[in-house]
Protein backbone atom coordinates (compact mmCIF):
# COMPACT_ATOMS: atom_id res chain seq x y z
CA UNK A 1 0.00 0.00 0.00
CA UNK A 2 1.17 3.55 -0.74
CA UNK A 3 2.92 5.34 2.15
CA UNK A 4 3.50 2.26 4.42
CA UNK A 5 7.40 1.17 4.94
CA UNK A 6 8.68 -1.92 3.96
CA UNK A 7 10.38 -3.65 6.80
CA UNK A 8 14.05 -3.68 6.20
CA UNK A 9 15.55 -6.51 3.88
CA UNK A 10 18.78 -7.94 5.83
CA UNK A 11 21.57 -9.81 3.89
CA UNK A 12 23.71 -11.88 5.01
CA UNK A 13 27.96 -11.79 4.06
CA UNK A 14 29.12 -14.29 2.03
CA UNK A 15 32.48 -15.66 3.44
CA UNK A 16 35.63 -15.65 0.73
CA UNK A 17 36.35 -19.27 1.74
CA UNK A 18 32.91 -20.14 0.26
CA UNK A 19 32.77 -17.79 -2.73
CA UNK A 20 36.41 -19.44 -3.61
CA UNK A 21 34.76 -23.11 -2.70
CA UNK A 22 31.90 -22.16 -5.22
CA UNK A 23 33.93 -20.67 -7.30
CA UNK A 24 36.78 -23.83 -7.66
CA UNK A 25 33.46 -26.38 -7.96
CA UNK A 26 31.79 -24.36 -10.91
CA UNK A 27 34.87 -23.71 -13.18
CA UNK A 28 37.51 -26.55 -12.15
CA UNK A 29 35.31 -29.37 -10.99
CA UNK A 30 33.01 -28.79 -13.33
CA UNK A 31 30.15 -28.99 -11.46
CA UNK A 32 26.61 -26.85 -11.96
CA UNK A 33 25.63 -23.79 -9.97
CA UNK A 34 23.05 -25.38 -8.19
CA UNK A 35 25.34 -28.78 -7.67
CA UNK A 36 27.60 -26.65 -6.11
CA UNK A 37 25.14 -23.91 -4.18
CA UNK A 38 23.90 -26.95 -2.45
CA UNK A 39 26.62 -28.33 -1.51
CA UNK A 40 28.02 -25.51 -0.16
CA UNK A 41 24.52 -24.55 1.52
CA UNK A 42 23.77 -21.69 -0.12
CA UNK A 43 20.99 -20.10 -1.80
CA UNK A 44 21.02 -20.49 -5.99
CA UNK A 45 20.47 -17.10 -6.65
CA UNK A 46 23.66 -15.81 -4.57
CA UNK A 47 25.75 -18.71 -6.02
CA UNK A 48 24.44 -17.49 -9.92
CA UNK A 49 25.10 -13.57 -9.02
CA UNK A 50 28.44 -14.92 -7.52
CA UNK A 51 29.17 -16.99 -10.21
CA UNK A 52 28.38 -13.91 -13.08
CA UNK A 53 30.27 -11.30 -11.12
CA UNK A 54 33.37 -12.80 -11.46
CA UNK A 55 32.87 -14.64 -14.93
CA UNK A 56 32.63 -10.74 -15.45
CA UNK A 57 35.64 -9.04 -13.53
CA UNK A 58 38.09 -11.99 -14.16
CA UNK A 59 37.80 -14.53 -16.43
CA UNK A 60 36.45 -11.77 -19.33
CA UNK A 61 39.95 -9.86 -18.04
CA UNK A 62 41.87 -12.89 -18.63
CA UNK A 63 41.68 -13.06 -22.31
CA UNK A 64 45.33 -12.22 -23.45
CA UNK A 65 46.40 -12.67 -27.31
CA UNK A 66 49.32 -12.64 -28.72
CA UNK A 67 47.79 -10.11 -31.55
CA UNK A 68 46.21 -7.31 -30.90
CA UNK A 69 45.20 -7.05 -34.52
CA UNK A 70 41.59 -8.32 -35.33
CA UNK A 71 40.89 -11.21 -37.59
CA UNK A 72 41.56 -11.19 -41.51
CA UNK A 73 40.98 -13.11 -43.95
CA UNK A 74 43.54 -13.81 -46.75
CA UNK A 75 43.75 -15.82 -49.54
CA UNK A 76 46.83 -18.53 -49.06
CA UNK A 77 48.75 -18.83 -52.12
CA UNK A 78 51.62 -21.43 -51.19
CA UNK A 79 51.59 -19.76 -47.57
CA UNK A 80 52.07 -22.09 -44.33
CA UNK A 81 49.25 -21.21 -41.72
CA UNK A 82 49.83 -20.76 -38.30
CA UNK A 83 46.70 -21.37 -36.28
CA UNK A 84 47.46 -21.55 -32.18
CA UNK A 85 44.59 -23.38 -30.61
CA UNK A 86 44.09 -21.47 -27.06
CA UNK A 87 41.89 -23.34 -24.42
CA UNK A 88 40.92 -21.58 -21.20
CA UNK A 89 39.31 -22.47 -18.73
CA UNK A 90 37.83 -19.98 -16.05
CA UNK A 91 41.00 -17.49 -17.58
CA UNK A 92 43.35 -19.38 -16.92
CA UNK A 93 45.77 -21.47 -20.29
CA UNK A 94 44.73 -25.17 -20.32
CA UNK A 95 46.45 -26.23 -23.21
CA UNK A 96 47.84 -24.69 -26.05
CA UNK A 97 48.54 -26.11 -29.47
CA UNK A 98 49.84 -25.30 -32.90
CA UNK A 99 47.89 -26.51 -35.87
Amino acid sequence: MIGQAQPKRFYSKISLSKKKALIQKVFHNNLKIKQAAKQLNLKYATAKTIILLYRKKVVRKQLIFASNKPCLILPLQNKMSNVIVVSLVAGKLLNQNEV
